[in-house]
């Protein structure tokens, strides 16, 4: 096939199939798994049965003969045994201790020379008194602290509670928590008003006496009043209110009480003040500083102020503590026969002390 002029190409190579062709693929060499692991534990038993045993040579040649001899007649127990025990190894005899050269006499002569050693046992009665005697204390302090510096040279350590520091820092707190203990009992058995100005209101020796104003003109004066009377109130305290604005003697009670610190900045009297039982406890800020902090009421407690409801309760002003004048009606006028004049019972405001609640205080 092909041109005339064509020449025939021989392969150098013979062709091979792929080793994955069909053609070359046997499916007769393929075994199953099953079958090539029987076969593995078949050939490792026959290697393992064909390992030969580890026993010596002589023990072989020995059982050999023996069996030779067993064709011949068999042998007892006891041939047997003494026949083994013949190959055991012997073991080497123990080496005698070589003999301790004897001393020449010139080292006999230097140990007699040397001192003899001082013996810890007494021999008379004189070494036992003096043994017995008591030592004097500076013999006592080195033999204390001799022992003490070759236990720590030698290594000894003391436990963490022997420390010193550890041992001071524990004094110290014993002593102030005894010292804590001791002041929290004085301060309740002393008096807890002894640290405030003693400044007695008229009246006011055994009871809680406030000075106060009922004018709204300024905000702030009124609110801490209020404050003041919400935190007498809260403690069920019962005390005196003393209203500036409706009675001018009670301005004139504070400003003896006082002094130069009623003046405000203004020149005015500076109200809400309390005074517990003679003592001047201060204005708004200082008695709600001292309720924060409960104080206040240990104090109170402590003091023996009295507690309840108090003039509240009367019926006659309702809690104000006065009541408009009986005689003039609240106009501070009188008239004494053709004559006006000043009603000599009620203030300057034409109102009269409620004597109801008064009674009470």
């Amino acid at each position: 096939m092909g041109c005339a002029s064509s020449k025939r190409v021989e392969a150098a190579v013979d062709y091979k199939p792929a080793p994955a062709s069909y053609a070359v693929f046997d499916i007769n060499a393929i075994q199953e798994p099953w079958l090539v692991f029987d076969n593995t534990t078949l050939q490792e038993q026959q290697q393992s049965h064909e390992k030969p045993a580890h026993v010596p040579a002589q023990i072989l040649d020995k059982l050999k003969s023996l069996e030779t001899e067993a064709e011949a007649a068999p042998h007892t127990w006891d041939e047997v045994s003494k026949a083994l025990e013949n190959l055991k190894p012997k073991t080497d005899p123990k080496c005698k201790p070589e003999p301790s050269p004897t001393p020449s006499p010139a080292q006999n002569e230097q140990t007699s020379s040397r001192k003899p050693r001082k013996s810890l046992s007494f021999h008379t009665l004189d070494e036992l008194d003096k043994k017995l005697a008591p030592k004097p204390a500076d013999m006592k302090r080195a033999s204390r602290c001799g022992p003490c510096s070759t236990q720590s040279a030698a290594g000894y350590i003391k436990p963490v509670k022997e420390n010193i520091f550890i041992m001071r820092d524990r004094l110290e707190r014993e002593k102030e928590g005894k010292l804590a203990v001791y002041d929290r009992l004085m301060k309740s058995k002393r008096d807890p008003l002894s640290e405030y100005p003693e400044r007695c209101p008229p009246g006011g020796a055994d009871s809680v006496v406030v000075y106060t104003t009922s004018l709204r003109g300024v905000r702030r004066t009124f609110e801490d009043c209020q404050k003041v009377k919400g935190v007498l109130e809260g403690h069920r305290v019962v005390y005196d209110e003393r209203d500036v604005a409706l009675h001018g003697e009670f301005l004139g009670e504070l400003r003896g009480l006082l002094g130069e610190e009623s003046n405000n900045s203004d020149g005015g009297v500076g109200v809400p003040r309390v005074f517990v039982k003679g003592r001047y406890l201060g204005g708004a800020e200082e008695l709600v500083e001292l309720n924060e902090s409960g104080v206040f009421g240990r104090m109170v407690k402590l003091a023996g102020v009295e507690r309840g409801v108090g003039w509240r309760a009367c019926e006659g002003c309702g809690g104000a503590r006065f009541v408009p004048c009986m005689e003039c009606g609240g106009s501070c006028k009188v008239v004494v026969g053709d004559k006006r004049e000043r009603c000599p019972k009620c203030n300057e405001n034409g109102l009269v002390q409620c004597v109801a609640c008064w009674s009470l205080t």
